[in-house]
């Protein structure tokens, strides 16, 4: 067993304690108590559950700069089809990168949006991985006649044998892209067998003018793509329709919701088991105006937080979109910002052994250095300094050391 002690210490779901020592025996953390002078000290730093990364595309970790245009929303898209082209097939040595960079930025949990079945590409147990990785497997269709095939390899992905550390999850990926039928039976199908589900919607406003009226960028884009939608955007549609597709018992994620409307807040205030997951900085690139997150909490709504992926982001650190939400919200509690990234997070995710810190809880942590001034008050400074080197513990283990 193991002792340590540190100047601040974050349950996860309340604010910080001072001066706290607590101890690991294997994977887990045997208890938690005042400052013990016998313990190693860690210094002036603050202990904190391990990070929670809700949402990322991980086949875009090897590159270096996000892609461009990115105010141009359509136009991206065009360049993020042009860009996978361009890629292997296997893409195992990318995701790799990905869950590397992941571990060494604090994350211990990952949801991650796979375009293919990557699990069997290698030996994952070899690599740096976080302990936990809930892999949607995203699906994509406009054609009716593709539905019952796309069912058949989602069935099939969700009852293969998967690593210990990897759930398997489903992904239909946007109103603009999947057909509403197939959207609906991937629903159920992550409800009959008790997985999340994740599903991009209400992204960007050429999103809505589509789902609305049938036009504008949207449906220039899928002309010039030779994809025919048929009637499938004739009638008016709002985000509601389409979460309302997806009102099954298992969790559901909703990716960005950027421009939800107040019945959809209302709708979704409703539902235990819906949370949106809010990207920061990539929301900042991509789109104009403010994120409601802060409204959401309002109503009640579960707000998770993701990277997106390096096609719209410089990194995969969520510690850096915490950061950056704290840099424009100076006055909210790091710890109420910290639940975001964890407790909620693992909500979302239905990853209900990460996200907190408590006696007999996993050993999965990550530990701050302090300066002076914001280890007097960390509430207001926690997330002073965004390139932060952290400590990361897994199960009881060091992945990457405290003052390296």
């Amino acid at each position: 067993m193991k002792r340590y002690r540190c100047r601040w210490f974050y349950p996860g779901d309340s604010p910080p304690l001072s001066d706290i020592s607590f101890s690991v025996s294997g994977q887990r953390i045997e208890d938690i108590a005042a400052g013990d002078a016998e313990a190693s000290d860690l210094g002036n730093v603050a202990v904190i559950p391990g990070l929670i990364n809700a949402h990322t595309h991980l086949e875009f970790s090897s590159r270096s700069t996000p892609l461009e245009p990115l105010r141009s929303f359509c136009d991206w898209i065009r360049g993020v089809i042009r860009w996978k082209i361009s890629q292997p097939d296997q893409n195992h040595p990318v995701i790799s990168q990905g869950l590397a960079e992941s571990v060494r930025s604090g994350s211990t949990v990952v949801g991650e949006i796979a375009t293919r079945d990557w699990r069997t590409e290698r030996d994952w147990s070899e690599i740096d991985s976080p302990q936990h990785v809930v892999m949607f497997r995203e699906f994509l269709g406009l054609d009716l006649s593709s539905i019952s095939a796309s069912l058949d390899i989602a069935e099939k992905f969700l009852s293969a044998e998967s690593p210990p550390h990897i759930r398997a999850a489903i992904s239909p990926h946007a109103p603009y892209s999947t057909h509403p039928e197939l959207i609906a039976r991937l629903a159920q199908l992550a409800e009959s067998h008790n997985v999340p589900l994740a599903f991009h919607l209400a992204e960007s406003p050429e999103e809505i003018e589509l789902l609305r009226n049938g036009t504008g960028p949207f449906k220039k884009m899928l002309s010039d793509l030779n994809i025919d939608s048929g009637n499938i955007f004739a009638s008016r549609k709002t985000p509601i329709d389409y979460l309302k597709l997806v009102d099954v018992s298992s969790p559901v994620l909703v990716i960005h919701g950027n421009y939800l409307s107040d019945e959809e807040f209302e709708f979704l205030s409703k539902r235990e088991n819906f949370s949106v997951v809010y990207c920061p900085r990539t929301h900042a690139s991509m789109q104009t105006g403010q994120h409601p997150w802060q409204q959401m909490i309002e109503r009640g709504i579960k707000v998770a937080i993701g990277t997106d992926s390096r096609a719209s982001n410089p990194d995969l650190s969520v510690f850096k979109e915490l950061a950056f939400i704290h840099s424009k919200n100076p006055n909210t509690a790091s710890s109420s910002l910290l639940r975001l990234a964890t407790v909620n997070a693992a909500q979302a995710l239905g990853q209900h052994d990460s996200g907190r810190l408590t006696a007999g809880g996993i050993a999965s942590l990550c530990v701050v250095p302090l300066s002076e001034a914001s280890g007097s008050d960390p509430e207001r400074h926690l997330f002073d300094d965004p390139n932060s080197e952290l400590g990361v513990m897994q199960h009881g283990e060091w992945i990457v050391p405290v003052n390296r």
